[in-house]
């Protein structure tokens, strides 16, 4: 598994294929969604949402040839675990900002492994401290595992912070 410091701008950070369109970047795209991440139509790219509003975040990376075991396990460890599918057709997957630019390949990602759908975990903890406190004692942490697997529906394992609650919230007076 690797460790990376991620950068993240505007409270997230993107998973992206390297020619990959952006998602609906609405508001109202992640208040309709599960709270920690929306995917583009093609699934080729997603959007996380963080805690985190400027700075990075620690970012934990295990590309897997075999599903891990069930999101259940050691769940309690995790605020929010949700798990998509992804298809990467260009050199593989980038993880970063899009508007600082500053992206790297997922490492771990293997080499000719372009054209297939994965099977994508991601985990978060710590994004409502994160939100409430001082960007110099941020104590969020993400965890991302993939898999190859066949397309499958959104899983929506765990959804515990006020974070994702309030994204997941619809406004009574939306913004006009």
């Amino acid at each position: 598994m690797a460790r990376l410091q991620v950068d993240v701008t505007h409270h997230q950070y993107v998973i992206t294929d390297t020619d990959a369109d952006e998602p609906d970047d609405s508001d109202h795209a992640f208040r309709t969604g599960n709270g920690l991440l929306r995917v583009n139509t093609e699934s080729t790219q997603a959007t996380v949402r963080t805690g985190t509003a400027w700075g990075t975040v620690t970012v934990g990376v295990d590309v897997r040839d075999t599903p891990p075991p069930p999101a259940e396990t050691g769940a309690g460890e995790w605020d929010e675990i949700v798990e998509v599918s992804m298809h990467f057709t260009g050199d593989g997957p980038m993880i970063g900002s899009l508007i600082t630019e500053e992206l790297d390949v997922l490492p771990g990602y293997p080499d000719g492994a372009s054209g297939q759908w994965w099977r994508v975990r991601f985990h978060a903890r710590g994004r409502d401290t994160a939100a409430a406190g001082d960007p110099a004692d941020v104590s969020e942490e993400h965890h991302i595992q993939l898999w190859p697997s066949a397309r499958a529906d959104e899983i929506r394992h765990r959804l515990t912070d006020r974070t994702g609650t309030r994204s997941r919230t619809p406004r009574e007076d939306p913004p006009a």
